[in-house]
């Protein structure tokens, strides 16, 4: 019984799964420049975050026990 059961769920998948090929159909480096290039920091940083960055770095040169704080909570 078990081996008609393996049989069929043999069957089973070779008519629900296409065959795989080892092969790539494209190449890939040229898509993944590409999102490199979009996903760039210079470009996706907004003003904000430079803000809260200078008001960090202008707190701790205010006082520098901060950066003890500041190392804390990282």
């Amino acid at each position: 019984m078990k081996e008609t059961n393996d049989a069929r769920f043999k069957s089973l998948l070779k008519q629900a799964l296409r065959p795989i090929s080892p092969e790539l159909h494209r190449d890939l480096w040229p898509q993944m420049l590409r999102r490199i290039d979009e996903c760039s920091p210079a470009k996706t940083v907004p003003w904000v975050d430079w803000v809260l960055l200078a008001i960090v770095v202008i707190s701790n040169l205010a006082s520098p026990h901060s950066i003890l704080v500041l190392l804390y909570h990282l």
